[in-house]
């Protein structure tokens, strides 16, 4: 009998603690979620900084890209008409560029001409000068559709000579003559 005790006894064990198996699992379930759900609640908004900060930033990293563009953009007055090389000031911007620009941003970029053949006249040119200027570190030279809203030199120069031409001189006015604040009412009187 006391085997057969044990054996009952056994298989009774064995049912209760697999129903209890399947009686705790949703327990433990909803446990786990309450505590998992406490954790992400502590933790807000950190997951979510990163992602706000960068959707932030992308229209400014779009700028700087384009304002970089701009910068380093060869266009019509850079180049000879009709022949497609570099004048002076094409030179010099070429040089500062590949000299003195920032290493990150030292990308040139060349309008496109009319016709293509000037176009690969511009870029040659380009690419030429660069080898010249960097030999060991030429950098990308690109071409860009974005508008030329430059002027030419010569023009910005006379602007800045007309405009210092009509700027007054610095007066002083007269001793004595009024303008100044020295006390006293509406009649004059001190």
């Amino acid at each position: 009998m006391t085997a057969r005790l044990i054996v009952v006894v056994a298989l009774v064990v064995i049912v209760v603690g697999s129903a209890a198996r399947v009686v705790a699992d949703p327990f433990s379930d909803v446990f786990n979620s309450i505590a998992q759900d406490t954790k992400r609640r502590n933790c807000w908004p950190d997951p979510f900084i990163s992602g706000d900060r960068a959707s932030v930033r992308s229209p400014f990293v779009i700028q700087v890209a384009n304002g970089w563009r701009r910068q380093n953009m060869l266009g019509e007055f850079h180049f000879e008409p009709g022949s497609g090389q570099l004048n002076e000031a094409g030179r010099l911007k070429v040089r500062w560029i590949l000299t003195t620009g920032p290493q990150q941003h030292r990308l040139i970029y060349v309008h496109v001409a009319e016709k293509n053949e000037e176009t690969a006249a511009r870029l040659a040119a380009v690419q030429q000068l660069a080898v010249y200027i960097t030999p060991n570190d030429v950098p990308p030279v690109m071409l860009t559709t974005i508008a030329d809203d430059d002027s030419p030199a010569d023009r910005v120069d006379a602007i800045g000579r007309k405009f210092q031409a009509t700027t007054p001189s610095p007066r002083l006015s007269a001793p004595g003559g009024g303008g100044g604040g020295g006390g006293g009412d509406a009649t004059g009187k001190q």
